[in-house]
């Protein structure tokens, strides 16, 4: 029996960020909501790709121990104190990567990190493809959604008014 290929998708959670000039405007104020808004996005692609989804975000400035944690199937790192993404996903990939048992790739827009991660057969996604991925996965929920809505039975019937008022009688009783 073949075994099937592990198939991890690493994100820069911050590099992704950067690359949504929304997203950048709102994280000059508070990285709480645009972190938010990457996972729920992901959250919603992974709903539609064979990837498992790692996002990673930097703890550099930060005392702290790692901290993993799942956020609606998306496993979410905050990095150790003076570790940055770059190099818990340099680390990651070096201690999760075989060609035959495990498919890595990495959404980053850093250069030196896409020369790292190449090195050490990984492939690489840019912060820009993956909004345009991210993009199309909302679209084909979205054509999903409404061809299952479309398919649904009406809530309600089409009655005439007399059958209606009828109806409403026998619901309170009075025949």
């Amino acid at each position: 029996m073949k075994r099937k290929k592990r198939r991890l998708l690493v994100v820069d959670g911050y590099n992704l960020i950067g690359a949504n000039s929304e997203l950048h405007r709102e994280s000059l104020h508070s990285m709480i909501v645009p972190r938010e808004k990457v996972l729920a996005a992901l959250s919603e692609y992974q709903s539609v790709v064979s990837y498992e989804i790692i996002c990673v975000f930097d703890a550099y400035e930060v005392k702290s121990k790692e901290s993993i944690y799942d956020f609606h199937g998306v496993t979410v790192i905050y990095t150790r104190e003076k570790e940055t993404a770059d190099e818990y996903i340099e680390r990651f990939v070096h201690d999760n990567y075989h060609p035959h048992l495990c498919e890595i790739s990495v959404v980053t827009s850093d250069l030196t990190e896409q020369n790292a991660i190449f090195a050490l057969g990984a492939y690489r996604i840019s912060s820009r493809e993956m909004w345009i991925s991210l993009s199309e996965a909302e679209k084909n929920i979205s054509r999903k959604v409404d061809a299952i809505n479309e398919k649904m039975p009406r809530q309600k019937i089409d009655i005439g008014e007399d059958i209606h008022a009828k109806l409403e009688k026998w619901r309170r009783g009075r025949f």
